[in-house]
């Protein structure tokens, strides 16, 4: 008998709480329905939308709730004492106050958007592992960095949001380097929390994939300047050095190790320079205590003569230097387009160094003497002889 008694309260209690959850799922209405609570079913006062009105929180107000307060207004109104004309002006009173309250359901579903949308936001930045990407009011934020080169600090941090990859910086490579790796970062958290458009994701997307690029050919660059530096000298060629140069872009990145490979190389040109166009000015019969010797290509802008010579023969261009004799002066000729001879006079400068000035020229034949006016012009023509056949 006792466990028959125990069974039927137990069943009882079980039936009053099923009941209890269905009521909650509900509202409540008793007569009189008093109005003035169902505005709180914009979630915007206090309690929110966990705020119960009528047994049931603001987040689960339905339109259909409304229909069934409003009947039951009328029913109560209908019971209640009073004259008919009062009751149909308040009738058209609540009429009218029922439709404002649709208003505060669409307020409602926005507060409910902007939860579910900081919620995800709040669930994808916890899973980015990102450091720099957060979210406010539901909208995802990145806040990345540039770095100087050398060891200069990095600069303050400037925030993007998932519609906004046009702010990145051109030189994807002047990102910091923690950056750059979240870059990729922040815009799976954008796909995630669903926040970017097509447009944002096909720039995003860009962006990531020539950053990839641009690590992949700096890491390119590095490792061909390292094996130069480590090669013997006469493997550090100028076309070696050259060939590193046409790809060297890398002079503002952030990275350290392309810092110090662009400084290299830069070193490793003046060596091979040093050791080759020593050479061709050789070949090209610059006497030796000329081959420091500066040329006057225009006025008040000397420019080294063995340099000229280097040029000349890394080009393919025949450069050659005629010595002064007792019977002519120091000269030399370019056999390039145009074809150019000048004659020299030489100074001493202060600097305890000869300065070669043009006394005389000749291009495709035709002579002229060297003046200030003409200098310029000169000075053009040698320098298409010198980068053409």
């Amino acid at each position: 008998m006792l466990i028959r008694v125990a069974t039927f309260v137990a069943i009882a209690m079980g039936l009053s709480a099923s009941v209890s959850s269905v009521l909650a799922q509900t509202p409540q209405f008793n007569c009189p329905v008093r109005l003035e609570l169902l505005t709180e079913i914009d979630g915007a006062g206090v309690g929110g939308l966990d705020r119960l009105i009528y047994g049931v929180r603001a987040r689960d107000w339905r339109p259909e709730f409304l229909d069934q307060a409003l009947r039951r207004y009328e029913a109560c109104q209908t019971a209640a004492p009073g004259p008919q004309s009062l009751k149909d002006a308040e009738r058209a009173d609540a009429l009218r106050q029922f439709q404002l309250l649709k208003g505060s359901l669409q307020q409602r579903d926005h507060l409910l958007a902007l939860e579910a949308r900081q919620g995800g936001a709040q669930k994808a930045v916890a899973q980015s592992g990102a450091a720099q990407i957060s979210q406010s009011s539901g909208i995802l934020t990145w806040a990345y960095t540039r770095q100087s080169p050398g060891s200069a600090p990095a600069s303050a941090p400037r925030s993007i949001t998932c519609a906004e990859p046009e702010k990145l910086p051109e030189d994807l490579l002047t990102l910091s380097s923690q950056s750059q790796l979240e870059l990729p970062k922040f815009y799976a958290t954008c796909v995630q929390a669903q926040q970017i458009s097509s447009s944002a994701a096909a720039l995003f997307k860009e962006s990531i994939d020539e950053l990839g690029q641009e690590r992949q050919a700096q890491a390119g660059f590095i490792a061909g300047v390292r094996k130069l530096v480590a090669a013997p000298p006469p493997q550090q060629t100028d076309q070696g050095v050259s060939a590193l140069e046409k790809i060297n872009h890398f002079q503002a990145s952030s990275e350290s190790a392309a810092n110090a490979a662009s400084d290299q190389l830069t070193a490793l040109r003046q060596r091979v320079d040093a050791r080759e166009c020593a050479a061709h000015g050789k070949q090209a019969g610059i006497p030796e205590d000329l081959l420091k010797a500066q040329y006057l290509i225009e006025w008040a802008t000397p420019a080294s003569l063995v340099g000229m010579a280097c040029v000349a023969a890394r080009n393919g261009v025949p450069f050659r230097f005629s010595a002064k004799s007792l019977l002519s002066k120091d000269s030399f000729e370019v056999k390039g387009a145009p074809r150019v001879k000048v004659v020299l006079g030489q100074q001493d400068t202060a600097e305890g160094t000869t300065l070669l000035v043009p006394l005389e020229g000749t291009v495709q034949g035709k002579t002229f003497a060297v003046t200030r006016q003409n200098i310029q012009v000169l000075a053009q023509q040698i320098r298409l002889a010198l980068k053409s056949q």
